[in-house]
């Protein structure tokens, strides 16, 4: 027999096989395969994130949900159609803040523990505690959103509390700033003179600010100041009246203050309550 013939005869002797699918059908088989990993390796991505208003929080490796350690929070995807550049930017020194109604974590920030609501507020009010590491530091923070803004404070971890739910605890039993959940920064003494709370400051007052008859009767005792707030350091403008023996004191959020003078702040709220509208 010849070489090629026993060449054929080799080929003849394994048969034809199984009949290939069509390539149409493989490639198909194919993209069918590389969708599924994709699906999968999202499922295992979801699973280590949870969303918190419009902030994502991403477990850290290590990391245990039900511990509350380890949270790092990082910016959510924009929505299709949504600009990235929708959300406001952040304030500097800013960690938390409150967005629509929702709380935000700054991206970067690592949450360690989380009480929601410690001051037991109704809706649309809220507050919220957190052990966080911001830009290297450890600090005890708390937020607070009321009708008026939101106010943030913060403490060096265990600065004369054993732990961070007895800090929450006595920031919250400690609380005097009223419902409306600013810091105390005035107070009336038993002569009826309105001086500053203890450990805050008076930086310039009038008691004399003309705030008109909607904000107090005639003759009722009345004033504004720019005080530094021994709770968080921050400066607030604040107008009062004293009606009945009470002592009652409207506080603009901190972050109105800035870059605005004494008198500008006066003046504004002069024509705020002149209009009616006032400032609540």
């Amino acid at each position: 027999m010849s070489l090629p013939e026993l060449h054929e005869e080799i080929d003849r002797s394994f048969g034809d096989g199984p009949a290939h699918r069509p390539v149409s059908e493989r490639i198909q088989a194919g993209r069918t395969a590389l969708v599924r990993r994709r699906v999968t390796a999202g499922v295992a991505a979801l699973a280590v994130v949870a969303a918190l208003g419009g902030t994502t929080w991403a477990l850290a490796p290590g990391g245990d949900p039900r511990a509350g350690e380890g949270y790092v929070a990082t910016d959510p995807p924009p929505t299709p159609g949504e600009s990235e550049s929708a959300a406001p930017a952040w304030e500097d020194n800013t960690p938390l803040r409150y967005l629509d109604g929702e709380l935000q974590i700054r991206p970067g920030v690592v949450v360690h523990d989380r009480i929601e609501n410690p001051y037991g507020y109704q809706p649309p009010k809220k507050s919220d505690a957190l052990d966080i590491t911001f830009e290297g530091k450890r600090q005890w923070a708390i937020v607070r959103l009321t009708e008026r803004g939101y106010g943030y404070s913060s403490t060096a971890p265990s600065n004369g509390w054993a732990s961070f739910s007895a800090y929450v605890a006595d920031q919250v039993d400690g609380a005097t700033g009223g419902d409306d959940g600013w810091p105390e920064t005035l107070r009336l003494t038993d002569q009826g003179t309105v001086v500053a709370s203890p450990g805050s400051e008076i930086l310039q007052r009038t008691d004399d600010p003309r705030l008109g008859d909607s904000f107090a009767p005639a003759g009722t005792p009345t004033g504004a100041a720019l005080v530094r707030a021994a709770e968080d350091d921050f400066a607030y403008f604040v107008v009062w009246r004293v009606i009945d023996g009470k002592l009652d004191v409207i506080t603009t959020p901190p972050d109105d203050v800035v870059g605005a003078t004494f008198d500008e702040l006066v003046s504004y709220a002069r024509s705020q309550y002149d209009s009616g509208e006032g400032l609540r």
